[in-house]
């Protein structure tokens, strides 16, 4: 029950996400993604308890034990994680990838380029461009291969994504919804202590974006001449 959309911009990572998660038989709304250092970015697709038990892992392994210097690192920790899981699991619930990662941050935690990783259930990440995935991955897959442009800002692509996130939401896919998340990295070539490295689109804007994609649902038929 997800949809994930991230992208390479010409000037940082953006990322979205649905809100909407099923806890045993109750659907609730949630933001998916994690935090770490208000620097690097996770979101953990799969099933809700694995993903549970990633981030409560990460979070032991990370601040607890290891530390990293490098979003490099901090990526062969979570593909070590996500790889014992799936040793775990991927048996007793008859899926052999129960849960892959979304992994994106700078280069060198605080400066650097902004990279994205997508971390396969195995435990094994690549260097990735553009992601689109979950349950409702395929409905936007060809939305979002239309209307991302990686030429274009963060900002831009980011209302684009929340705007494919709306449209999929609810009548195309029934396991995708709530308030689209949008999360943006941008290439910092210098650390700047009191600008935050992490930004988010503001939930007024990614409203007003809900309310154009219903008028444009609403308009469709009209728009492609299939009414008179």
């Amino acid at each position: 029950m997800t949809l994930i959309i991230g992208l390479r911009a010409k000037d940082g990572v953006v990322i979205g996400a649905d809100q909407k998660i099923l806890r045993g038989l109750e659907v609730e709304y949630t933001q998916k993604y994690y935090v770490y250092d208000d620097s690097i970015v996770l979101v953990a697709v799969g099933l809700t308890g694995i993903v549970d038990d990633f981030y409560d892992l990460l979070k032991s392994e990370i601040i607890g034990k290891r530390g990293v210097e490098t979003l490099y690192e901090f990526k062969i920790v979570a593909e070590d994680i996500l790889a014992e899981l799936t040793r775990r699991y991927s048996e007793r619930v008859d899926e052999p990838r129960p849960a892959s990662v979304i992994l994106a941050g700078l280069e060198n935690i605080i400066i650097g380029k902004a990279r994205m990783y997508y971390i396969y259930g195995e435990g094994y990440g690549e260097y990735s461009k553009f992601v689109c995935t979950g349950h409702g991955g395929p409905y936007a897959l060809s939305l979002a291969k239309y209307l991302l442009d990686p030429q274009k800002t963060t900002e831009e692509n980011g209302k684009r994504i929340a705007y494919i996130i709306s449209w999929i939401a609810e009548e195309i896919d029934t396991s995708v919804g709530g308030i689209p998340d949008i999360i943006i990295i941008k290439d910092r070539e210098k650390h700047e202590e009191n600008t935050p490295i992490i930004e988010y689109m503001d939930k007024e804007e990614i409203k007003q974006i809900m309310e154009k994609v219903k008028e444009h649902k609403r308009n469709l038929p009209k728009i492609l001449e299939f009414e008179i």
